[in-house]
């Protein structure tokens, strides 16, 4: 009697024993990302599998948390930008047990949130005014293709360069002709060459000198 009695305690152990033991390991959380919504920002987890969520808030900083229990991390160690998202100010995520990827918001300041869980999602709505922001995502973008809600800057324009200043050299006068240059010095030295004449007035007079 004793023996069936400890066969079917442990029996009823080892049936206890999974309910124990927490949410079955299934879950995969895959990527993170920060959007803009009318009138909100939304946190999106993108997981597949099942998992169990717990949420709750911390003050001093203004923190949100959200527990994924039942899941394993598998999306990339990626750190935030630091860009202030519609008052997001950080995102941060890791394995926080071995069955538990936790996800902590950092916020300006605590707001009403709501959690909604869709098909391979869990999407966390923070109300907010400031919705003008691009997104983020924790998966790597592919620099051919460029991240949505990047805007990517223009090529930069070659410089031009700046024309050569024209250089105008100066040209001498139209030269003399061989004969016209013989000539002009011929003239010149004749000129120089010419006997000096002297002319003696002796007892003339003043009004004769000057006629």
């Amino acid at each position: 009697m004793k023996h069936i009695t400890l066969l079917v305690a442990c029996l009823a152990l080892a049936a206890a024993s999974p309910a124990l033991a927490g949410p079955g390991r299934d879950g995969e959380v895959r990527a993170v990302r920060v959007l803009p919504a009318s009138g909100k920002v939304e946190v999106v987890i993108d997981l597949q599998g099942a998992v169990e969520i717990r949420d709750f808030t911390l003050a001093s900083p203004a923190r949100l948390v959200i527990d994924l229990l039942g899941a394993r991390l598998l999306a990339p160690a990626t750190l935030y930008d630091g860009q202030n998202r519609g008052g997001v100010r950080n995102i941060r995520y890791a394995q926080f047990r071995p069955d538990t990827v936790r996800v902590v918001i950092d916020l300006d300041a605590l707001k009403d949130y709501q959690i909604q869980r869709r098909e391979g999602q869990v999407r966390v709505q923070i109300g907010s005014e400031r919705t003008a922001f691009a997104t983020w995502t924790s998966q790597p973008v592919d620099p051919a293709v460029g991240g949505a809600g990047r805007t990517a800057l223009p090529a930069p324009t070659p410089a031009v360069p700046a024309p050569a200043a024209e250089v105008t050299t100066p040209t001498a006068g139209a030269p003399l002709a061989i004969d016209q240059y013989l000539a002009l010095h011929r003239r010149e030295a004749a000129q120089s060459q010419a006997p000096r004449i002297t002319v003696t007035w002796d007892g003339a007079d003043i009004a004769e000198v000057t006629a």
